[in-house]
């Protein structure tokens, strides 16, 4: 009698079925950790630019960028900065080094007594935020951040 070797039709079946029925399990855990990766990186970015402006402040007695003059950093690929280097004024004036991101656009705005720095993504930052997902934070005069928005975490 020849021994066998190999699979039989019903063991592929059983273990297709297994790994399926692990992936549809683990697809909610993985998108959860990307959405709470992505709200990190944004909520990273947006305390480095709040700190970026606090320090602009204390120096120069003013806030970055000049009032009626906002700065956009849009998504990749969905334009230009506005002014055209603005990442590189950032870079320079700030001390905060960002880049022209696949996942968020960035505005800065000087209201004169306060500074506002927006950071948006085409996609949920938050659980339960609706889409685009964003972050808004203000510093005044005073030195006092206040962020608007979904909580920070």
């Amino acid at each position: 009698m020849r021994r066998q070797t190999g699979f039989t039709l019903v063991e592929l079946l059983v273990v297709i079925a297994i790994v399926g029925i692990l992936a549809v399990t683990a697809m909610p855990f993985y998108q959860t950790w990307t959405q709470r990766a992505y709200g990190s990186q944004a909520n990273l970015m947006m305390k480095s630019l709040m700190d970026g402006q606090i320090m602009y402040y204390l120096e120069n007695n003013k806030f970055y960028p000049e009032v009626d003059a906002p700065m956009t950093i849009p998504y990749e690929g969905q334009g230009t900065p506005s002014p055209a280097d603005a990442l590189d004024k950032l870079e320079q004036t700030l001390k905060v080094k960002i880049s022209q991101s696949p996942r968020f656009e960035y505005t800065i705005i000087n209201y004169g007594d306060e500074c506002a720095v927006t950071v948006t993504a085409p996609f949920p930052l938050f659980k339960g935020q609706g889409s685009p997902g964003y972050l808004i934070a203000k510093v005044t005069k005073q030195g006092e951040v206040t962020y608007v928005g979904p909580p920070l975490n």
